[in-house]
């Protein structure tokens, strides 16, 4: 896409707008914050990262290839353990800190563009806001920074795994009622956040953190209100088109418009469709493969009914995935808190248990904030 191109889809329209501006703040850059890949001439030519390259280091850093793919020793006061696994913003590593011995789970975040000390200064002062979030079901912030030209945050350490692999690891789907039960966790999360003025805004199943406590599960939300952050930092870097890939089977129809605001309705949204796709095993539409068509079926169509998917789901809770799924915010739930009530009747009931193969203590944590 360029400058002044258009994208039709029925009554929708959408155009290009290229433009640079300094966001009012100072440009003058840092050169540990400037990202360059390997072989590049100049710092121009760096360019966001997308899930399935690597993630560039900043040009300081960068001495050989062999230190590109070397694990670090040290960031901030953390000691690095080993590598838990790499998002679409960074590398998740477990860690302990020097000085009281705590551990971790520590996201590094490499600037997509070039990125002055105030806007990172900015960033992190945003980011710390988060962690006034403090409830059982949601991961805590808990130190922020920046190092060697990444910044990095600091995160409660889950030793368990996501929904996503437990829904694989059960066989494609989980368990109604253990679907719900993660559900109803995670909206009592989203129903405190939004109290205190909170938006998740990426709300999905790798987001939701999943372990084991005595005979039942605890799940734990994760990143919160992290890409809201990172997307309105001018050193995300982030397009339309890099913001939504990779989530557009939960994005709301408004975020799809609109999609650098949201209201809770939006992570309402994004959490009917993650139940859906837990339960049955597939999205909420069948995408193509082109993310502009897939866009305009989040606008335009409805999505494919959940019975038509397994039909064995009970009536009643494909009515409410439904109705947290409907195009028009106005015809969801009021409130999580009304969303969780209404799943309440088929979450786990005390004298369940989760079958072995859904979820293992003894398997190694594949965490990815």
């Amino acid at each position: 896409l360029t400058d002044g191109d258009e994208i039709r889809g029925g009554d929708t329209r959408f155009r290009v707008r290229i433009e640079t501006t300094d966001h009012g703040l100072d440009t003058s850059t840092d050169p540990r914050w400037i990202p360059v890949s390997p072989g590049s001439k100049s710092p121009d030519d760096s360019r966001i990262a997308t899930d399935d390259e690597e993630l560039k280091l900043p040009l300081s850093d960068l001495s050989s290839k062999k230190e590109l793919e070397e694990q670090p020793k040290f960031i901030g006061d953390y000691e690095i353990i080993e590598e838990l696994g790499r998002g679409g913003m960074g590398i998740v590593y477990k860690a302990r800190h020097q000085q009281n011995g705590r551990i971790d789970a520590v996201k590094t975040i490499t600037p997509a563009v070039a990125a002055s000390e105030v806007i990172v200064a900015r960033f992190l002062r945003e980011v710390g806001i988060l962690r006034r979030l403090k409830h059982p079901n949601i991961v805590e912030f808990r130190e922020f920074g920046h190092a060697h030209g990444k910044l990095y945050l600091a995160m409660e350490y889950i030793s368990g795994t996501n929904a996503s692999s437990l829904r694989k690891r059960a066989g494609g789907k989980l368990p109604i009622a253990v679907a719900a039960e993660i559900t109803c966790q995670a909206l009592d999360a989203l129903a405190y956040a939004h109290e205190n003025g909170f938006i998740h805004r990426d709300i999905k199943p790798r987001n939701l953190m999943v372990f084991r406590r005595n005979k039942g599960i605890v799940v734990k939300v994760a990143d919160f209100g992290l890409a809201r952050i990172y997307q309105n930092s001018p050193m995300s870097g982030l397009s339309f088109t890099g913001e939504i890939a990779g989530t557009s089977g939960y994005i709301s129809p408004e975020q799809v418009t609109n999609f650098r605001d949201a209201d809770p309705l939006a992570d309402q949204y994004a959490m009917g469709a993650t139940l859906y796709h837990l339960i049955t095993g597939a999205k909420i539409y069948d995408f193509p493969a082109n993310l502009a068509r897939q866009l305009l079926m989040i606008l335009q169509d409805e999505p494919i009914h959940i019975k038509t998917r397994l039909a064995s789901v009970p009536d009643e809770l494909a009515a409410v995935i439904h109705k947290a799924l409907s195009r028009n915010p106005a015809d969801r739930f009021v409130s999580a808190r009304e969303m969780c009530l209404a799943i309440q009747p088929y979450r786990m009931i005390a004298e369940e248990t989760i079958s072995e193969p859904v979820i293992s203590p003894e398997e190694p944590p594949p965490l990815v904030l």
